[in-house]
């Protein structure tokens, strides 16, 4: 298995959203990662791997861009739309509520 292969099994783990799910994945694939020439390079235990991929994922730049991008483009504007229209309705009906009062108030000092 390549370096780049290790990287793409150990983010699919690393984005499994159950924590203990996370840990049995890596279990399970403990014994094909020792088999890895990365492991015997460095005999870096897996568990350690997954923390230090973790932190180095999290602050990698064009990962954190690629998540921002990712809630642009899954925003559905007609929903954004709808709630603005929704305020400008209460803020309008508002408005009209407070203009009658005033115009009470108004015809009450006469």
């Amino acid at each position: 298995m390549s370096n780049a292969e290790l990287e793409l099994k150990i983010k699919e783990i690393l984005s499994t959203e159950n924590f203990f799910d996370m840990i049995e994945k890596a279990v399970e694939f403990e014994k094909e990662y020792k088999g890895t020439g990365f492991y015997k390079k460095t005999k870096m235990p897996l568990m350690e791997v997954i923390k230090n991929s973790k932190v180095w994922y999290a602050l990698q730049l064009k990962d954190v861009v690629d998540v921002i991008q990712g809630m642009i483009d899954s925003l559905n504007v007609e929903n954004v739309n709808s709630i603005l229209s929704q305020l400008g309705e209460v803020y309008s009906k508002e408005n009209t509520e407070t203009l009658s009062i005033i115009n009470e108030f108004k015809d009450l000092i006469k």
